[in-house]
């Protein structure tokens, strides 16, 4: 499953939810992928994510780092790396790693893909920073796929 997380109208927060689109407009999903729009949807998401053993997560995440940078996390460093931010957006993802850990329920491989942001303010455009950032975000998103042995075409 890849999951777009994100709220559309705070800027650059929702570049997870633009990487899913762009995703779809760039490349044929695998059989046996899913897409999910999870937009701000945070533990409400626990029931959805029940029964795949592969899960990517597109995000903006706040680590400290310049903005337009790109980051992956995967499997135990995502509980770690999350649970030292502090952003108000990213309680939902934290929370949600949390509860998935304590019930023992986490996917066999968990990814994030994550950008820091330039702007988390009102707005309903990426910043140019962001949006830079957006192709290569994509690319990310398929090599991952690849490397779970479900590469997926391209159009």
């Amino acid at each position: 499953m890849i999951i777009g997380l994100g709220n559309r109208l705070m800027t650059d927060d929702a570049v997870g939810l633009e990487a899913l689109i762009a995703f779809q407009d760039s490349y044929r999903v695998p059989d046996g992928v899913d897409l999910l729009d999870g937009g701000t949807l945070g533990l409400d998401l626990l029931p959805r994510m029940e029964g795949y053993r592969n899960i990517l997560i597109a995000d903006c995440v706040t680590v400290g780092r310049p903005p337009g940078t790109l980051l992956q996390v995967e499997g135990e460093d995502v509980s770690t790396t999350f649970s030292r931010c502090l952003s108000p957006h990213q309680m939902g993802l934290k929370d949600l790693i949390a509860v998935l850990e304590l019930q023992g329920r986490l996917p066999e491989r968990l990814t994030v893909l994550g950008v820091e942001p330039e702007s988390i303010e009102l707005g309903e455009q990426l910043s140019a920073t962001v949006s830079a950032i957006l192709p290569r975000m994509v690319e990310a998103m398929a090599r991952v796929l690849g490397e779970w042995g479900l590469p997926p075409g391209t159009h």
